[in-house]
C-alpha cells in the first residue's frame, strides 16, 4: 500500500526534513486509469475538497480537466491553471447568493440544490443556471453520511422539481452521495434505480432530464482491505448501462483519487515511559495531517522502519495539546528518538484540513514519479 519504501523515505527526510508528504504522480493517473478502464460512461470531476494542493491539482488536470468546487476559493485555484468555468460543477446545495453570482462571472453555470428555499436564490440568474437536483440516499455502509445533512427524499424530488419550473428555473438532472469511503457498491445501484424511477415520473410531467451525477465516495485503502476496485465498479458500471444508456453521466471523485497517492513521512521527536507504557512523540498530529482522524472518522497505517516485538505504546502529536493523541493503543517495535514512520494512504482529507496550531507549520509536499 506505500507508494515508497523505508529506505527511500530515510533518504527523503534527511534532504527535505519531516513531516513530508509524498505524492506519487503515476499513482494519480493509474487512479484515472482505473476510472476510465472500470466506468467507461461517467466523466470524473475531481472533487478539490479532498486535495486542494496545488502539485496535486496541476497533475490532476493533466490526466481530467474536470473539477467539482464548493466554494469562491476552489474557483480561484482550479481557474488559475487555465479551467474554463464550463469544466466546473458547483456541488455545494446551500450557497450565499453572491456566491452564484461570482460563480456565474467566472464562467460556472452548473449548480446543486436540494431545497425550495435555496431555488429562490437562482431566480434572478434563471437565464444562466443549469440545476442538479440532488436526491438524499442515506447509508450505513459508509464512514461518511453525507445524506444527512444534505439531499431530498426522493418521495418529494418531484414536487421539488415541478417548484423550480414554475419559478421558470431549468432542472437539467439529478445527483446524490451516497457517502464517503462507501464500502458497498449496491448502494449505487438501488439509488442510480430510483433515479430511474424519478426520470420517468419527471418525464411523464414534461420536464425531461439530461445529466446523472453519481456523487463520489468510492472508496480507498486505509487499515482495512476493501473490495477490489473492479469488482466494486462492475455492478455500478452494470446499473448505469441498464438504467441510463443514453444520458450524460459525471461523478465526484476526490478520495479515491488520492488518499492512496500520498504517503506521510513522521519522525520521532521524543518518548517517555508513562506507567509502564510508551509514549513516542511525532512531528505531525491531529491539528496538522491527521486531521482526518477528526474530521474524516479515518484510521491510518503506521509502519516503521525497525524490526522486533511489538508492544503498545501511544503515538502522540507535536503540540502542547492533550487532545493530541493519534493513536492510543498503536502495536510497534520498541523506537527511538530519530526514528522515521511511513503513513501510507494520506492523500484524502488530512492537509487540507491542518492548522498552524501552536506554530506548527503544515507538512511539506513533494511529488515524485
Amino acid at each position: 500500500m506505500a507508494i515508497i519504501g523505508m529506505k527511500e523515505a530515510r533518504k527523503l527526510q534527511e534532504t527535505y526534513g519531516t513531516p513530508l508528504m509524498v505524492v506519487s504522480r503515476r499513482e494519480i493517473e493509474d487512479r484515472f486509469q482505473m476510472l476510465s478502464d472500470y466506468l467507461p460512461q461517467v466523466q470524473p470531476y475531481y472533487a478539490v475538497k479532498a486535495n486542494p494542493n496545488p502539485d496535486i491539482i496541476k497533475i490532476i488536470k493533466n490526466c481530467n480537466p474536470y473539477f467539482d468546487i464548493c466554494s469562491n476559493a476552489e474557483i480561484d485555484l482550479i481557474k488559475g491553471f487555465g479551467v474554463e468555468g464550463k469544466d466546473l460543477i458547483h456541488t455545494h446545495p446551500i450557497k450565499k447568493e453572491q456566491d452564484i453570482r461570482y460563480a456565474l462571472e467566472q464562467g460556472v453555470n452548473w449548480f446543486v440544490f436540494d431545497n425550495e428555499y435555496e431555488l429562490n436564490k437562482f431566480v434572478n440568474y434563471k437565464d444562466q443556471v443549469k440545476l442538479l437536483l440532488r436526491v438524499s440516499f442515506p447509508n450505513p455502509d459508509c464512514v461518511v453520511n453525507l445524506s444527512f445533512k444534505f439531499g431530498v427524499d426522493p418521495e418529494h424530488a418531484i414536487d421539488l422539481a415541478l417548484k423550480a419550473r414554475e419559478l421558470g428555473l431549468s432542472v437539467k438532472g439529478l445527483c446524490f452521495h451516497v457517502g464517503s469511503q462507501s464500502l458497498n457498491p449496491y448502494k449505487y445501484v438501488d439509488a442510480i434505480a430510483e433515479c430511474r424511477r424519478i426520470f420517468n415520473l419527471l418525464a411523464l410531467k414534461g420536464i425531461i432530464l439530461e445529466v446523472l451525477d453519481i456523487g463520489g465516495g468510492f472508496p480507498a485503502e486505509y487499515v482495512e482491505s476493501i473490495i477490489p476496485v473492479r469488482n466494486f465498479f462492475m455492478p455500478i458500471s452494470d446499473a448505469l448501462n441498464r438504467f441510463f444508456p443514453n444520458i450524460r453521466i459525471i461523478s465526484e471523485p476526490g478520495r479515491f483519487v488520492v488518499a492512496n497517492a500520498v504517503n506521510l513521512i513522521l519522525t520521532v521527536i521524543g518518548k517517555s515511559n508513562r506507567a509502564n507504557v510508551w509514549w513516542y512523540y511525532v512531528d505531525d498530529g491531529l491539528y496538522g495531517s491527521f486531521s482526518g482522524k477528526v474530521f474524516d472518522h479515518c484510521d491510518y497505517p503506521l509502519l516503521s522502519e525497525r524490526q522486533g516485538v511489538r508492544e503498545q505504546c501511544i503515538v502522540a502529536g507535536p503540540t502542547c495539546d492533550s487532545f493530541d493523541i493519534i493513536y492510543q493503543n498503536s502495536s510497534l517495535p520498541r523506537l527511538d528518538i530519530g526514528d522515521i514512520l511511513l503513513v501510507p494512504a494520506m492523500g484524502a482529507y488530512t492537509g487540507c484540513s491542518a492548522t498552524n496550531f501552536n506554530g506548527l507549520a503544515p507538512a511539506k509536499t513533494i511529488i515524485i514519479d
